[in-house]
């Protein structure tokens, strides 16, 4: 795919000249029911909405912003204000009054558009602190209040087909669209960030579609395969993914939420998911669980199976009598395993940080292809990625089509890139910061590149920790092996200027219970229960037998299990869910300091 056109908007449009008006291009959940969406109507509540939103004095280059889960209207919203130039700003819902106030002061925003009453509350409550925001749109209908500048956007569309001639206006916003320059800002997205206040990266038309055209070169999807989205399409990961269906013509199914990301897999059964490796280490997790109960028997015989499995994924020759047991083993197993995400699946592709190289053994071994990709918002986001013909498990694949990628003395990645973007909003010292004289994009992240020509991720530069010793240790790649033990849902690792690493644990705390239950192990709170000497020294045990193939001084020698879980909500967690290690640091000071 060779994409020619302006803007995102008309690379849609045009697709739709070749293809039936009928066609559903979109699915999502009503009521509790899968409804479909055809191309033409899509384009209609596009096309309708848009003019409701000049209609209330919004023009090209204004800004809008969306808070909203993901549904069908945060994709008219996207489209409305893509074809004509208005520059969509999304954000997390989980972000808190303050958050959402400094990003939409930052970028001058006219219109807001908001989800439910919860995320309308949110903006009411500093509405008066906005200084540029004119009017607020909900997505639910009952929370209309036009005295106060509140609108429905159902009615407003359904306003504008009541009062305009339709093709009048799908001409006119045609005519328009095509005046949108390619290197006009689509989006503005804040990156959540580890420290200070979110900053505001300009992606343009041309950045996204270069990205969209690197995605489809991949191999990964073709124009017959379905995709079922629940990651979050404020994200510019799941949203490029989006576009690349919507544009060549693959069906979108919306799922419900991510609570219910199971029973919508059994029931769309997708071709395509994307997915993060922390959702993968808890499908591996459950899907293991769920023998505990079964009998020895047959216990043994899918531990067999997956030992044979593992055995041979990377084998040129497999002999004729192991063949025949992994065909049986596939029929009587792992197709079974498969059928727990559909069924269906023909690429699960991860993103948004490392995936353990055990985790991506383990899905390959049952039939499922996970195809590892890496990228940043920055660069609209795909730099790299695995691809059908060239998968190297523990990498994240070559460089994508379009994207040129070379490792400084410093170790430090560097991309160059039509899809690198624009710099950031209203901070051009940011900007040079990390984008130098020669257009080199600095990441931040630390890599190599193997034999084969796939970049493997080592680091990150801020995390780097320098021991009193001077031995300097990357802690991701020792997270993400102790994370595979099951005590662990989260772990942060200090020791900035000691002797040797210790760590924070956010624990699984149903598991720990189970064990507390099995060892009658008595406690009255949380707190006794991470307390307790004997569940310390299990856990200690189970980490440090994943952590036994490093070398001593990157072993984490010492652990605090805390009585909460790190969170999103509590600060610990972007919502990318990446770790604030500097807030875990001030949150939990004494007791880091107690371990040395």
């Amino acid at each position: 795919m060779n994409l020619q056109s302006n803007s995102i908007f008309t690379s849609f449009f045009d697709s739709l000249r070749t293809k039936s008006s009928t066609e559903t291009i979109l699915q999502y959940y009503k009521d509790n029911k899968l409804t479909t969406m055809s191309k033409g109507q899509f384009l209609k509540e596009v096309i309708c909405f848009n003019k409701a939103l000049t209609d209330l004095g919004i023009n090209y280059k204004d800004r809008v912003g969306i808070i909203s889960e993901n549904r069908i209207e945060w994709l008219i919203a996207d489209m409305a204000c893509n074809s004509i130039g208005v520059i969509n700003v999304p954000t997390f819902p989980n972000f808190t009054n303050e958050q959402q106030k400094f990003i939409f002061n930052d970028c001058d925003a006219k219109i807001i558009i908001v989800s439910n009453k919860f995320q309308l509350n949110k903006i009411i409550s500093v509405r008066d602190e906005l200084e540029h925001l004119e009017n607020i749109i909900t997505i639910e209908d009952e929370l209309e209040d036009i005295s106060n500048n509140i609108y429905s956007m159902n009615k407003l569309i359904e306003s504008v087909e009541k009062n305009y001639n339709f093709e009048n206006l799908k001409s006119e916003l045609i005519t328009a669209s095509h005046k949108v320059d390619i290197n006009d800002i689509l989006t503005l997205i804040y990156t959540s960030g580890t420290t200070g206040n979110p900053k505001g990266v300009m992606l343009t038309n041309k950045n996204v579609l270069t990205n969209v055209n690197s995605i489809w070169d991949t191999g990964i999807l073709d124009a017959s395969d379905d995709f079922l989205s629940f990651l979050p399409m404020c994200h510019a990961y799941e949203r490029t993914v989006i576009y690349t269906f919507l544009i060549t013509a693959g069906v979108v199914t919306i799922a419900q939420s991510i609570e219910s990301l199971s029973t919508n897999l059994n029931e769309v059964k997708p071709r395509i998911i994307t997915a993060v490796p922390k959702l993968l280490e808890t499908v591996k997790s459950r899907i293991i669980n769920a023998l505990k109960n079964e009998k020895e028997s047959k216990k043994d015989l899918v531990f067999r199976a997956l030992d044979l499995s593992y055995k041979h994924l990377d084998s040129d020759r497999i002999p004729l009598a192991d063949k025949l047991k992994l065909k049986i083993y596939d029929k009587l197993i792992f197709s079974k395993m498969r059928e727990r995400l559909g069924g269906r699946l023909k690429y699960i592709v991860s993103g948004g940080s490392a995936l353990n190289p055990e985790i991506h053994k383990f899905f390959h071994s049952i039939g499922l292809n996970v195809i590892q990709g890496y990228g940043l918002t920055e660069c609209s986001p795909v730099v790299s990625a695995n691809t059908p013909t060239n998968l190297e498990i523990g990498t994240v694949g070559p460089p994508v089509k379009n994207v040129e990628v070379k490792i400084d003395t410093t170790g430090e990645i560097l991309v160059k890139a039509d899809s690198v973007m624009k710099g950031y909003w209203h901070d051009d010292i940011a900007t040079k910061r990390c984008i130098d004289d020669n257009n080199w994009f600095h990441t931040g992240d630390i890599g190599e590149f193997t034999a084969n020509g796939s970049l493997k991720i080592t680091g990150r530069i801020k995390s780097i920790i320098v021991t009193s010793g001077g031995k300097n240790i990357s802690p991701a790649p020792i997270e993400d092996m102790i994370r595979m033990s099951e005590f662990v849902e989260h772990i942060a690792i200090f020791g900035e200027n000691k002797d040797y690493l210790t760590a924070l644990i956010s624990p699984n705390f149903e598991l720990l219970k189970e064990v507390a239950k099995d060892k009658n192990i008595i406690y009255n709170s949380i707190q006794d229960l991470v307390a307790n000497k004997e569940l310390n020294s299990i856990v200690m045990n189970e980490i440090n037998a994943h952590q036994k193939s490093l070398s001593k001084f990157e072993r984490v020698r010492k652990i605090k299990i805390v009585p909460n879980s790190f969170s999103i909500e509590t600060g610990e967690l972007t919502p990318k869910m990446s770790m604030k290690t500097s807030v875990i640091f001030e949150k939990y000071k004494s007791e880091i300091e107690g371990m040395y």
